[in-house]
């Protein structure tokens, strides 16, 4: 399932013409042999990332490849598989593949992969993607690592960490908030109270930081 679309070689020369332009590679991978061949070439990170075996993993490792699962697509999918919306081959792969994809996120959560936070909003409506935080602890990670992959780890490897992804002085002043203590609920922040974009308040009181 998820037959491997550009040789070892290629793939290479993707990432090696990517480097001479200043630029990373993000590789769209479901399939275990697809992976292996983007990380050995050294992209950035995988997205999705579907079927993970021992080796993909430890390549994703020794690599310090980063894996972004987009679960919220994955149900997506599912779901529209299972009402009967999704038919065809689309349906059939998403049911087929659902049980390994899960599996294969838990797997690179309990080696210690490194996550990025990514939700491919689009395959389900746009405003619901904060609901890969519920599905990412469901899977392993603890509410506080989900809140570092998407802030910390998703700045550092958009290789943006000097300027946001963590509230330091000289970085932006973006920042939202919330009621309430998303360590005890992380589905608490699926309902923003408080947004402020480069110390600008968009949403909610500025004496709500006081």
């Amino acid at each position: 399932m998820g037959v491997q679309q550009y040789t070892q070689e290629e793939m290479a020369s993707i990432v090696e013409t990517a480097t001479l332009a200043e630029r990373t590679v993000a590789a769209h991978a479901h399939g275990l042999e697809g992976i292996k061949a983007a990380v050995r070439a050294g992209v950035s990170s995988v997205e999705h990332g579907s079927m993970l075996d021992d080796e993909s993993v430890r390549l994703m490792i020794d690599h310090g490849t980063y894996l972004v699962p987009t679960m919220m697509a994955f149900e997506s999918v599912l779901e529209r598989a299972k009402d009967g919306t999704l038919t065809g081959l689309p349906g059939q792969k998403a049911l087929e593949i659902y049980p390994y994809f899960r599996a294969s996120i838990q797997k690179a959560i309990r080696e210690g992969v490194k996550i990025a936070f990514g939700t491919d909003a689009g395959v389900y409506p746009h405003g619901t993607n904060a609901d890969e935080f519920r599905l990412l602890v469901e899977v392993g990670m603890s509410p506080m690592q989900t809140i570092l992959v998407a802030t910390r780890e998703a700045s550092t490897l958009l290789h943006k960490n000097s300027e946001l992804g963590t509230i330091e002085s000289g970085k932006f002043a973006d920042i939202v908030a919330v009621r309430g203590d998303p360590l005890e609920d992380i589905e608490i922040l699926k309902d923003i109270d408080f947004v402020m974009k480069d110390g600008v308040v968009h949403k909610g009181d500025s004496k709500a930081l006081k």
